[in-house]
């Protein structure tokens, strides 16, 4: 599935803070840390009572009961185990990263994340940062290169990326991808037959980009949606399938093809649980052992959805199939595709655990499925299991986790690197500003060149598109002037946009109170064509909420209520756009007395 961050894409040209001073004062430490009498689970297997030791950022010994090593140290830190699980650091094996993601994810015990979509500069920023030494205030994250066709799934999101165009050029791609650093290859094969119709790779062209990678010794693993694409992909030698389809059921053929290719799978149930509308991300978020710790645009994220009706059958048939998968023998990985809507960073983690087992997996394997499986599908070395020798990377959790996989969530301590994380709880906000019913703008103080205070172009060119827009002031007769809109909506984005925006607050995500406001009411007139109106807010998360309106040739009040933006929570709400169609072509709009109303 696509990440979707319209809005907040801008996000992902800023670096992502390492801390690495942080690291390099605390690893400097020569005391042990020591976790003595939980139960542990090493990633292979469960011991009822242990004790374990680390140190400078690697796990020195673990041994059985509860006593502490002699030689450990007078000095060191001890932690009582007792009715908790130690468990390895979680890993996150589908994720799109950008923004605070990955201090997000350690927020709830995933101390890995492997991401299958993201710009190869930002990529290679990660990779050197975790070469230059630990990094205990983040997850780290493994990138894939990305392989995708021009205006293929991918390329919608703004993230630049190269593109795959001529076959005969595959080996010299694939080359690229190597040399610019990544950790796997991600082969994006997706004709969109779940949706629009996408271009993607001819199937003759799968094998030769299996083969490719593997000359390099990289993995190739494929973003799938349907049973057809799956079959032609573990046929073209694919190691592993980031994605569970979902377009039909039972496909015994499709289990006994994965099975003899020796292939793993990342089904992302937390993702397609969002497609079948069965709730789970508003579930999540309501959990109160998740709740304090999401941010306004996490818990916004969860409750966001595809537009669906729910299809409880849909989801059964999924959990199902992956249930046949993991029977027959194929690794399950667990993996979230956050932060697509329903998911979140880290936290829903926890719930792809819950669904994993759900599907037919025990607690501990569904345990290992974010843990030893991953680092063993992906190679990862040294992370992932409790051994001595090993990152330090460790969860310690409330309660039996190995037979209760809800247990996960009640998260005790988390330490990154040996270094002890502390947690962030979000304080509920209050003392924001009252929106009050007021007029934006009648533009009468318009002139050719600028919009008023607050005011601004916004186009999908800001997220990678190519539409476009100009505005200027339109006479209206006695009625002053008005605002006239003229763009054109341009293929090159999934979801192309092209008109004008009015913050709310000072800067666009300030958010403000409106909840005494009932609707955006503004005077149109266009072409007769639909146009429509976005509202962005906290609870919107990573995409804002789109309505459409029609407005005709004579001039007309348009009125539409904030109930009828989707999700919408109007306390945390940051900026309105209205702006052309989402079809391609030209267009022209003209608007006047934008009001917020009672």
């Amino acid at each position: 599935m696509p990440p979707v961050p319209l809005h907040l894409l801008r996000d992902a040209a800023i670096a992502i803070c390492c801390l690495p001073a942080l690291a390099g004062g605390l690893l400097a430490q020569s005391t042990a840390t020591v976790v003595q009498g939980a139960r542990v689970f090493t990633g292979d297997e469960v011991l009822d009572a242990a004790t374990v030791v680390f140190r400078a950022g690697t796990i020195e010994s673990i041994t059985p009961g509860t006593g502490v090593p002699e030689g450990v140290g007078d000095d060191s830190t001890i932690v009582d185990g007792t009715g908790q699980t130690l468990l390895p650091g979680l890993i996150d094996s589908h994720t799109h990263n950008f923004g605070p993601a990955l201090e997000q994810a350690l927020n709830f015990g995933v101390t890995t994340v492997l991401d299958m979509l993201t710009a190869e500069a930002m990529a290679a920023q990660w990779r050197r940062q975790q070469a230059a030494g630990a990094v205990p205030g983040r997850a780290d994250v493994f990138a894939g290169g990305p392989v995708t066709v021009a205006g293929g799934h991918g390329t919608q999101f703004g993230v630049p990326l190269p593109t795959l165009d001529d076959p005969e050029q595959t080996e010299a791609f694939i080359t690229d991808r190597a040399a610019a650093g990544g950790d796997f290859i991600k082969v994006i094969y997706e004709a969109g037959s779940a949706g629009r119709p996408l271009p993607t790779f001819a199937v003759s062209t799968l094998p030769r980009i299996v083969a490719a990678a593997h000359s390099h010794d990289l993995l190739a693993v494929f973003h799938i949606s349907t049973a057809e694409a799956a079959g032609e992909v573990i046929a073209a030698g694919a190691d592993g399938l980031v994605h569970m389809h979902f377009d039909r059921a039972g496909d015994g053929e499709i289990v006994e093809a994965a099975r003899e290719a020796g292939i793993f799978l990342v089904p992302t149930l937390a993702v397609l649980e969002t497609i079948a509308a069965t709730g789970g991300g508003a579930e999540l978020a309501a959990d109160p052992l998740i709740a304090p710790f999401l941010t306004p645009e996490q818990r916004g994220g969860l409750g966001r959805n595809f537009g669906r009706e729910p299809n409880p059958e849909l989801m059964a048939n999924i959990l199902a199939d992956v249930g046949a998968l993991h029977a027959a023998g194929v690794p399950i990985l667990a993996g979230s595709d956050a932060p697509n809507p329903g998911t979140t960073h880290g936290a829903s983690v926890h719930r792809e655990l819950e669904l994993l087992v759900r599907a037919g997996l025990s607690p501990v394997e569904a345990l290992r499925a974010a843990t030893a499986a991953a680092v063993d599908a992906f190679d990862l070395g040294d992370r992932g299991r409790i051994a001595a020798g090993l990152k330090a990377d460790l969860i310690l959790v409330r309660g039996d986790a190995t037979a209760d996989i809800r247990a996960t969530r009640d998260i005790a301590a988390i330490w990154k690197d040996g270094v002890r994380f502390e947690r962030r709880s979000v304080e509920p906000t209050t003392g924001r500003p009252r929106l009050e019913p007021t007029l934006l703008t009648d533009f009468e103080d318009l002139d050719r060149t600028t919009l008023p205070p607050k005011w601004s172009h916004s186009t999908d060119a800001f997220a990678g598109g190519k539409s476009t827009v100009t505005t200027a002031a339109a006479p209206r007769g006695e009625a002053g002037n008005a605002l006239r809109i003229e763009g054109e909506i341009k293929e090159g984005f999934a979801f192309p946009w092209s008109g004008v925006m009015v913050l709310l607050g000072a800067q666009f995500n300030d958010p403000v109170d409106a909840g005494d406001i009932r609707a955006l009411a503004f005077d149109a007139r266009g072409e007769g064509a639909a146009y429509q109106a976005m509202a962005f807010a906290e609870s919107l998360g990573m995409q804002p909420a789109a309505v459409s309106f029609e407005a005709g040739e004579d001039w007309d009040r348009i009125e539409i209520p904030l109930s009828s933006f989707s999700g919408l929570d109007p306390s945390g709400a940051w900026a309105f756009f209205i702006g052309g169609p989402t079809d391609p072509g030209a267009f022209w709009i003209e608007i006047d007395n934008v009001e917020l109303v009672e």
